[in-house]
């Protein structure tokens, strides 16, 4: 009765998931519908919250306990401020999708329990969990992964982090350190200090950061190793997850290159060379301090190498083969519809924070592949529109990050192109990419706005 209940749930999703993918693979060329977002959260009253609340706890002490307690209700209440914040994507086949996945998983590895899968707008290359049976993934990080396998590998190293409770163990030794007697004296001897304070306060918070990031790093590990366990027991390819911490080692890296001729030039007016020349180091802060926290002791994460060579040998302990296994076992069309919304959806989570220069890039960026995709088209020419006002409002740094050696190559030129341009220049640029754009976009009301305002200058 409980195969028949779980094949059931099956079939469902995966004619869900089928369904939604037709519907969502034919829009990227010409055009897309940005994905729904939640707009309305749930919160109850933190008494009615305990009530329902069923938590194991790796202490005894009621007061930690009662305060673990207040914290999981205050993370419920973030959700629904989050929620309400659209900070969330609630399209169903993407929730179908990594509910699919995660059941798989729950269901290989007999696990019970009450989980759900939370795509969030956030950008940042990265998936988390917070001790509240969600298992959060950013659509930063869906954009760089390759497959299936992958995602299910950051659902289970998520999932362990929860199964093991390594927040709440976290929350725990916090607690616990802060009623420690000599943390406290050593703190008092601080303040009563009549030299040297500043040093000393330094080396206490180093020392109670290098204890955090150890504690990290740990917990870092043991979540890979119980990753690859609950994956043993899937159809997913177990080597998945070490080429997702490729990926993650290189999430920062950039190298696309755009040439902005192509979208801003005219048969008069192009882009200038002395616009893209590199910016020179403006600040000079002398040699390293001594009061730099040593950046190997200070990480959280272990290095990526180093998880690599422990995921081989926990990969060899459980004599995992490769043979039979899978790096899609749903319809590879849904990963790629998700990955390729995941793209479109930077640039709408970029527009919601008014980061119109990273609209800009990205739109331009993703017209490359898509020379035709009227919502690039339009996005990109609202954003020139937002940066070219505040151009000449001189509240365009409100907008635009600082040149920067962690940003692409193709970023930073246009950066320099903004900083650089007089208003003069900038705002003919704008005209040029409007103007030779508009057959595409003229039936797009804040187009037709724009460009009627644009004929009569």
């Amino acid at each position: 009765m409980m195969n028949m209940k779980w094949n059931t749930k099956v079939l469902v999703i995966m004619g869900c998931l089928l369904s939604m993918t037709l519907n969502t693979q034919a829009q990227f060329t010409s055009t897309y519908t940005p994905l729904k977002y939640s707009s309305s959260g749930y919160k109850m009253s933190e008494s009615a919250y305990l009530k329902k609340l069923s938590q194991k706890y790796h202490t005894t002490d009621a007061a930690i306990i009662k305060k673990y307690n207040h914290y999981l209700y205050s993370l419920q209440v973030a959700y629904a401020n989050g929620s309400r914040e659209k900070q969330y994507i609630i399209e169903p086949f993407v929730n179908q999708y990594l509910t699919a996945i995660l059941d798989s998983v729950m269901r290989g590895n007999r696990i019970k329990g009450k989980y759900e899968v939370v795509c969030t707008r956030y950008l940042v290359p990265n998936a988390f969990n917070l001790g509240d049976n969600r298992l959060y993934i950013n659509i930063g990080l869906l954009e760089q992964l390759q497959n299936e396998s992958q995602l299910a590998f950051l659902l289970c190293h998520e999932l362990s982090h929860q199964l093991l409770l390594h927040v709440q163990d976290t929350y725990i030794a916090n607690e616990t350190r802060a009623k420690d007697k000599s943390i406290k004296k050593e703190i008092r001897d601080i303040n009563k200090a009549k030299y040297n304070k500043l040093d000393k306060t330094f080396q206490f918070i180093k020392n109670t950061q290098y204890d955090y990031a150890r504690h990290s790093r740990l917990q870092e590990k043991s979540a890979d190793s119980m990753a690859l366990v609950l994956m043993m027991k899937t159809n997913y390819d177990l080597r998945e997850g070490k080429t997702l911490m490729n990926i993650l080692d290189h999430s920062d890296e950039d190298s696309t290159k755009i040439i902005y001729n192509n979208f801003f030039c005219n048969h008069t007016d192009c882009i200038l060379p002395d616009w893209l020349k590199p910016h020179g180091n403006t600040f000079t802060f002398g040699k390293k301090s001594e009061l730099e926290l040593d950046k190997d002791s200070a990480k959280t994460h272990p290095d990526i190498p180093m998880r690599i060579l422990m995921m081989d040998t926990v990969m060899q302990q459980l004599a995992y083969k490769p043979e039979g296994r899978k790096v899609f076992i749903q319809p590879q069309s849904t990963f790629d519809s998700l990955q390729h919304c995941s793209q479109f959806e930077m640039i709408e989570a970029y527009q919601n924070r008014k980061r119109y220069g990273a609209v800009l890039y990205y739109s331009l960026r993703l017209m490359k592949q898509y020379p035709d995709n009227t919502y690039l088209m339009k996005q990109a020419v609202l954003a020139m529109n937002e940066l070219n006002k505040s151009i000449a409002k001189h509240t365009v740094q409100n907008y635009l990050p600082i040149e920067s050696d962690d940003f692409s190559e193709g970023y930073n030129h246009l950066l320099r192109i903004i900083d650089t341009t007089t208003a003069a220049e900038f705002d003919t640029l704008y005209q040029n990419f409007l103007r030779s754009h508009y057959s595409r976009l003229s039936a797009i009301p804040e187009i037709q706005t724009l460009y009627n305002a644009l004929t009569k200058k």
